[in-house]
């Protein structure tokens, strides 16, 4: 069976955030999983021309203004660990244990963020619309385009129970079936899954109905539905379903549009992305 064995907690300039370590402890709980925590502290960004110079002792005192961000980082994730019960360790140790460690890495950004994700088989994120400091969105899109990896996006509060009650948002593309197959350790271990397609929402490709036959060959619990917009929006509708339903985790495909055409023109991807109450899973 497949399982999430390591899971990566990118902290984009950011300090660590409880809601993230909660739902990273609610998955790792179930697959007794490694965590870790990884701090990105962004260099000062500086533009050559000529004539144009940065004073030395500036410099210096943005350094230190990182480098003691980091530490207290360090810091507020190693209390969250220690609140939760979950022991500070590495990699390397028993696999048969939950276990978080600590990185820090300089000047990488959003690109470098992706390529490590490589690594892991789950990132959690946390949407943050108050934070100036730092982009959740360009993180989020980081994993999901550079990485190769699904994302867990989050937002204010986790469920007591995560992918206990699953909705997949399918709509025939590529971008969902690889969502799928992403999802499996938390499709296998669930109590009850439905599929669920939007009129007028699918691609070319199979439906709801075909993914909840295969998924039942498997010795699942699913069923699969087909709804109605909401007021012409894809991802409203498949938000309301899964809230009525009491969904845990809503599995979803990313980006079956272009970026591009979902930034002018929105999309259900985007929506449910910037509005979901319920944990998602991204996979593109």
């Amino acid at each position: 069976m497949s399982e999430i064995k390591t899971i990566l907690l990118p902290f984009n300039n950011l300090q660590p955030a409880a809601v993230t370590v909660d739902a990273a402890h609610r998955v790792a709980a179930r697959f007794e999983s490694y965590i870790e925590g990884a701090y990105y502290r962004q260099l000062m960004p500086i533009i050559a021309g000529e004539g144009i110079t940065l004073p030395g002792d500036y410099l210096a005192e943005f350094e230190e203004e990182g480098r003691l961000q980091a530490e207290r980082a360090t810091s507020t994730f190693k209390v969250l660990l220690e609140e939760r019960g979950i022991p500070f360790g590495t990699l390397e140790e028993s696999s048969s244990t939950m276990r978080a460690g600590w990185s820090e890495m300089v000047g990488t950004g959003p690109a470098g963020i992706g390529e490590y994700a490589r690594l892991f088989d789950l990132s959690v994120v946390a949407r943050n619309e108050s934070e100036a400091t730092a982009d959740w969105k360009t993180t989020v899109e980081a994993v999901l385009f550079e990485s190769g990896r699904p994302v867990l996006v989050v937002g204010d509060r986790v469920p007591d129970s995560l992918g206990h009650r699953i909705v997949i948002a399918w709509n025939g593309s590529t971008e969902a079936a690889r969502s799928v197959l992403a999802g499996m350790p938390f499709l296998a271990v669930s109590d009850e899954i439905v599929v669920v397609e939007v009129e007028g929402g699918m691609v070319s490709g199979p439906a709801a109905a075909q993914v909840a036959q295969h998924l039942a060959q498997r010795g699942l619990v699913v069923r699969s539905e087909t709804i109605t917009k909401r007021d012409g929006s894809i991802g409203g509708a498949v938000l309301e379903f899964a809230e009525t339903w009491n969904t845990d985790l809503l599995i979803k495909g990313a980006f079956t549009h272009s970026r591009l055409r979902q930034l002018i023109f929105g999309g259900a991807t985007r929506e449910i992305l910037e509005g979901a109450p319920i944990p998602t899973l991204f996979c593109h």
